[in-house]
């Protein structure tokens, strides 16, 4: 019998973190973020990364576990190898392991057991997914304030910082979204109201290509929410049935 993993997937700032919260302190659970960005030290603003405060308590795995200022890139294999680790632990700890966060390909990898360099997939775990997927109408007016608030708590200055540190500015370039309007917008190249512009649409605009991505996972194990008002009566429902 293979050993129980419960997934957290879903769009841009769908609620995956707040929900991730709840459920963990209800089921005894251990968090592992798959985020391909947040693996990164000090790319905290720009990636929306969970503050110490925000975590509740609840421990957090991979999460700030590489040196940007190496200046090398992290892989899903090197996500699927840290994260199959760190899993292992958990359930050794006789905890719950909840895989949260929305690099869709960072959660496949786990989830199917993805085999690299033409081995097979061996899948390891018994999965519940549950994906969020609230409507465009929910979530657009969250990301123009998310972008705001960044913004204002110092995302520029974090830009800086980075580089200042040697982050190599090709490297957070190709970090996209933020990162690139970041450097964009300190080099002088687009003004203020052109950068939060380009921003909510770009955002969007990875929302949509999200929603594509997570239409194509495994029906016997995903379930799909799209209402934030019943996201913890349902998941709870959810995880409860496939504990038992």
């Amino acid at each position: 019998m293979k050993p129980k993993l419960v997934v957290i997937s879903g769009l841009t700032a769908s609620g995956k973190t707040a929900l991730s919260i709840l459920l963990a302190k209800q089921f005894n659970a251990e968090i592992i973020s798959a985020d391909s960005r947040q693996v990164y030290q000090g790319l905290d603003l720009g990636t929306a990364k969970i503050t110490p405060a925000e975590m509740q308590g609840v421990p957090h795995h991979c999460l700030d576990i590489v040196d940007p200022t190496q200046n090398t890139r992290y892989s899903v294999g090197d996500f699927q190898r840290d994260a199959y680790a760190t899993i292992d632990q958990i359930i050794a700890r006789g905890k719950l392991p909840m895989l949260v966060g929305g690099t869709g390909l960072y959660s496949r990898a786990v989830i199917n057991g993805y085999g690299f360099n033409t081995e097979p997939n061996q899948p390891r775990y018994d999965v519940l997914q549950i994906c969020l997927v609230p409507p465009n109408t929910i979530l657009a007016p969250k990301v123009q304030q998310r972008n705001i608030d960044r913004v204002q708590q110092g995302m520029f200055d974090e830009t800086r910082q980075l580089l200042a540190r040697g982050v190599d500015s090709d490297f957070l370039y190709k970090l996209g979204l933020e990162y690139r309007l970041n450097l964009r917008y300190l080099q002088g190249e687009i003004d203020l109201a052109t950068y939060y512009d380009e921003l909510y649409h770009q955002t969007m605009q990875f929302i949509k290509r999200q929603r594509t991505w997570y239409r194509k996972e495994n029906p016997a194990c995903t379930h799909y929410l799209t209402d934030p008002a019943t996201y913890l009566t349902t998941a709870t429902k959810l995880i409860t049935n496939f504990l038992n």
